[in-house]
């Protein structure tokens, strides 16, 4: 007998507002209308993925030319929300705009396009039947959102509004609610419980008064000293799988032309296992990183529970290609996780985020499974800096993740941070110096450092040289002064050596655009294999070493040669190596060691050493 239909007492719409990636659907709203579906049935919860349909009327190359670049999409909603100072947000968004940039240089014309799909949408929407609307906001997504909230407040006045999201998850975020009225709550931090409390109070048949609201949840009288109650999940192996249907819904709507294959969003862990609360005046994490505001912290889901649900959403989408959204994979269970995903037998394409520190054994089983590309915590190739960041990792150690990428085929989508602040001259000859060794691997992307809202660079400024911290000059450019002044962006404005940092890194700009030209030329001579490679022969090994544009250099290491270079596959003390081949002195080895540093085969850091050529055998 087929089980009661649960009587609807309520409905939420939960949005997400342009300008995240339009490839994918928005986690967080998956995760929170799962989540409110499970504890909740009663309530109808609809998940509005807005900023699909945006891309979908804007062209998806023209909406991802806008996405690309916070300021820029931030500046086109802004002009609709403060429409008296549009030439001020058209500034900022045309001064994002570089030769060949896939966005429109017609600013204008974009603005009364976007107007026009937001119309539409708030116009279909049956607003007084909701007993609530919430929004979650992340990088992009503010001026969007806000204004979106203030037209539905213009229709609907007495419909709750509430908010959350990564952006506000950080000091004074309180303030938003006294800077824009329209918004009634605001959630701090992971928003499934909060947000079922306050549901459960607005759809009880006799409203009354919270007498004191729930941890997690604020509204415009909340004391400054009560935005750190935190109300998280304890464990997260009892969180149903995301719902993504109301994405797919939208994408099979749109005229065949207009359909594409989407990626799925999923995660195993919230939080990062290397950020730690501040102790004794010292920080944990990486100093430039402020994406765990919202986490207390370090939770999993368990093995079999990250492969159940990633089959799940795989066969019920009928979509193979998957990426895990976690800010710190979790490395215990990785094993395992990989394992099961294999074991599915599905033809997946995985996207994973990494340390430099994962090992090679590691890294083939996620290729297996279906990892093909990674983004690496790299950031730096100068240990010296690596060290002021608090990588907690070397270069020797990038560059074996980097061979072993390289080895496997796996794209190594990963970054090099310049102008990182306090960085100095040894930094600089450091990162040279490892380029040499690092130009047979895919080159890391340059991005400059920018100064994240409570991140270690921002709450301890003056050991990074940085001499006072404040809200970032382009707000005034996208929110009138009085709001500007009362608002904290998560990018934020600093004082400190910046000039000088434009200067110190020049040569690492003009050496990397060099690796890529060379890292082309050599993927065309190679046919895509790596540039440099060994075959290996039993008692001998022949490496092959492309250069661009020149003929290949051929070298063959035999007997004790081929089997340190082979042991040096991942980083190795002299102590370790001299250990394992006793028969031969320590000086002995090294002389070997400085031999193939000079051949580029070899890389040394103090008394480490790094073979540099790739098993050809790994992409067989």
């Amino acid at each position: 007998m087929p089980a009661e239909k649960t009587a609807i007492q309520g409905r939420v719409l939960l949005v997400s507002a342009p300008w995240p990636l339009f490839n994918r659907p928005s986690l967080p709203l998956g995760a929170l209308k799962a989540y409110l579906r499970k504890t909740l049935p009663h309530i109808q919860t609809d998940a509005c993925h807005l900023f699909l349909q945006v891309a979908q009327a804007l062209g998806y190359d023209r909406y991802q030319g806008v996405s690309r670049r916070v300021w820029r999409a931030e500046a086109v909603f802004s002009a609709l929300l403060y429409p008296e100072h549009a030439h001020l947000a058209e500034s900022l968004y045309t001064r994002t705009l570089k030769r060949g940039d896939a966005a429109t240089d017609d600013f204008q014309q974009l603005v009364r396009q976007v107007k026009g799909v937001m119309g539409g949408w708030l116009q279909r929407i049956n607003w007084s039947a909701l007993d609530l609307v919430g929004f979650t906001i992340s990088f992009c997504q503010v001026t969007a959102s806000l204004y979106l909230i203030s037209k539905i407040k213009d229709i609907c006045p007495s419909l709750p509004v509430v908010v959350g999201g990564s952006s506000f998850s950080g000091e004074r975020s309180a303030d938003l609610l006294n800077v824009f009225p329209h918004i009634d709550y605001l959630v701090v931090g992971e928003g499934e419980r909060p947000l079922a409390g306050l549901l459960r109070h607005l759809t009880a048949p006799r409203p009354r008064s919270i007498p004191g609201l729930p941890d997690g949840l604020f509204t415009a009288d909340t004391k400054p000293g009560e935005m750190d109650r935190f109300c998280q999940l304890h464990r997260l192996d009892r969180l149903p799988a995301p719902d993504y249907d109301d994405y797919f819904n939208m994408l099979a709507g749109f005229s065949p032309h207009h359909r594409f294959f989407p990626v799925l969003p999923v995660e195993a862990s919230r939080g990062c296992w290397w950020h730690r609360q501040d102790a004794a005046g010292q920080f944990g994490g990486c100093a430039f990183c402020n994406l765990n505001l919202q986490w207390q912290g370090y939770r999993t889901k368990g093995a079999q529970q990250v492969v159940l649900e990633m089959d799940y959403l795989a066969q019920r989408h009928q979509v193979l290609s998957l990426t895990f959204a976690d800010n710190a994979f979790p490395m215990k269970q990785a094993s395992s996780i990989f394992d099961g995903i294999r074991g599915l037998g599905r033809d997946l394409s995985i996207f994973t985020e990494l340390r430099a520190n994962t090992p090679p054994s590691l890294l083939r089983k996620m290729k297996l499974a279906g990892v093909d590309t990674v983004q690496v915590g790299i950031e730096a190739l100068s240990s010296h800096l690596l060290a002021k960041m608090n990588k907690g990792v070397r270069v020797i150690d990038n560059l074996s993740l980097m061979k072993h990428c390289e080895a496997l085929g796996i794209v190594n989508a990963s970054n090099l941070m310049l102008h990182f602040p306090g960085s100095d001259d040894q930094d600089v000859n450091e990162t040279l110096h490892s380029l040499a060794f690092a130009r047979w691997y895919r080159p890391l992307k340059t991005v400059s450092f920018w100064l994240g809202l409570e991140s270690p660079t921002y709450r301890f400024a003056r050991r990074f040289h940085i001499r006072s911290v404040f809200n970032h000059p382009n707000l005034k450019k996208l929110f009138p002064e009085p709001v500007a002044a009362n608002l904290r962006f998560m990018i934020q404005g600093y004082r400190g050596d910046r000039t000088r940092q434009l200067k110190l890194w020049r040569t690492v700009e003009k050496k990397t655009r060099q690796w890529q030209k060379d890292y082309d030329t050599l993927q065309r001579q190679t046919g895509g294999k790596p540039a440099l490679a060994f075959r290996d022969g039993g008692r001998f090994i022949i490496i092959d070493q492309h250069l661009p544009m020149q003929a290949t250099v051929r070298h063959r290491l035999t007997g004790i040669s081929a089997e340190i270079y082979r042991y040096c596959h991942i980083p190795r003390a002299l102590k370790q190596v001299a250990g394992m081949f006793a028969a031969h002195s320590p000086e002995q080895i090294r002389a070997f060691f400085k031999s193939m540093v000079k051949k580029r085969l070899i890389f040394e850091e103090g008394d480490c050493y790094l073979s540099l050529a790739a098993p050809a055998s790994w992409l067989q």
